[in-house]
């Protein structure tokens, strides 16, 4: 019984949790976020890579 209550009382491991859930939360968000503007970005670089080459022709 005694182990129960320390198991309930200590919080060593809250911690942890808590970052893997905040790692968890970014990697999702950037995952969204690169699969929604993946293709507006590359089209971006697409443009400013044909405009330098123009200028340097």
């Amino acid at each position: 019984m005694q182990s129960v209550k320390r198991f309930l009382v200590e919080d060593e491991g809250q911690d942890v949790v808590e970052y893997g859930l905040l790692i968890a939360t970014i990697a999702l968000i950037v995952l969204v976020g690169s699969t929604a503007f993946g293709g507006v970005v590359n089209d971006w670089f697409t443009n400013i890579g044909a405009k330098v080459d123009a200028t340097s022709s």
